[in-house]
């Protein structure tokens, strides 16, 4: 995509990218819940884990909603959100071994680690059917090497 000549992407695919973390999140807590209702504290840690994630995935989203311009522009943006995804998640469970008694005996860094992979498979899988249209769609064919 030239960016000076095709301006910004719709506002929906800024938003579409959003969604799809968010809606893997939410239906990740909800069988969560529903698997663990009954234990002690469940609820706080599946609260916990999807907190924690869906504040990764929102930070990650934001750097990279608007489009860079150069290629520098776009990996520094890339790294970026991929720190931002991370870091939250890596901090809560060093924060779970460290001090995190109550919340770690109910199971949250085991959520918060199955949360995470769920996003981050949820990311792969949209990246992969993106790259495939944007391929399609380029004059010359498929793959760029």
């Amino acid at each position: 995509m030239n960016a000076h000549r095709d301006g910004p992407p719709a506002a929906g695919l800024g938003l579409a990218r959003l969604a799809i973390p968010v809606t893997v999140i939410a239906v990740a807590a909800l069988l969560a819940t529903a698997a663990g209702s009954g234990r002690p504290g469940h609820g706080r840690a599946v609260g916990f884990a999807a907190t924690v994630c869906l504040t990764g995935a929102v930070a990650g989203w934001m750097v990279t909603v608007r489009p860079a311009l150069t290629p520098m522009g776009r990996v520094t943006a890339s790294l970026a959100s991929l720190s931002l995804r991370l870091f939250p998640a890596l901090m809560a469970l060093g924060w779970l071994q460290a001090g995190g008694t109550d919340l770690r005996a109910a199971g949250a860094a085991d959520l918060l680690v199955i949360f995470y992979l769920a996003m981050l498979a949820a990311e792969i899988v949209r990246t992969i059917i993106m790259s495939s249209r944007e391929s399609r769609s380029r004059p010359g064919g498929g793959d760029v090497i």
